[in-house]
């Protein structure tokens, strides 16, 4: 082989070596180099979502004790769904207060969707003077629960009603031709 020959090889292998390196270790580079940023980047974004989520923790805590009773009082606006102890024993310490007779029905906890939060709905029946039952209902809406009423049905009592045969019920004792009888739906909301 001649000088030029080699020479001539050698340019040839060069130029195949460096079209080689163009064509095929560059561009993994570049992909390797795009992977390794999309990474940082995604690493850097994570970073300042944590800072972020760390300040507000601890703007939290600093708030924490301005807003804690105003915590407690929205928690006191709902009842325990398990035990309702509390706001049957509200409703007839109310009643009683209004001097107005009363019959609950309780009913099942239920998630409807148009509401907020979840309820339980109490049927009532109740007899007592108009005036004494609307006072009992603005003690109910009033109170520190969070409830809705619906459903209210009120009606005169007739002198008929109180002195019927049939056994009457103990919501009818001692009542007087005139007051009413009332019976409503309560949705009261839970935890």
């Amino acid at each position: 082989m001649t000088l030029k020959t080699k020479i001539n090889l050698s340019i040839v292998a060069f130029i195949i070596l460096t079209i080689f390196i163009i064509v095929f270790l560059i561009p993994h580079l570049f992909s390797e180099i795009k992977k390794s940023s999309r990474e940082l980047i995604s690493q850097k974004e994570k970073l300042a979502e944590f800072q972020a989520m760390t300040e507000d923790l601890e703007k939290f805590k600093s708030d924490y004790p301005e807003i804690k009773e105003n915590l407690e009082k929205i928690n006191i606006l709902f009842i325990d769904p398990e035990v309702p102890v509390d706001f049957i024993s509200f409703l007839e310490k109310t009643s009683n207060n209004c001097k107005v007779k009363l019959d609950i029905s309780l009913g099942l906890p239920q998630k409807i969707e148009k509401d907020p939060w979840p309820s339980i709905s109490l049927q009532i029946r109740s007899a007592s003077s108009f005036s004494n039952f609307l006072r009992f209902l603005e003690k109910l809406e009033q109170s520190s629960y969070l409830i809705e009423i619906q459903n209210l049905s009120i009606a005169r009592l007739s002198e008929m009603e109180l002195t019927q045969p049939f056994p009457q019920t103990e919501l009818l004792e001692r009542l007087v031709s005139g007051d009413v009888k009332a019976t409503f739906s309560i949705k009261v909301f839970t935890k």
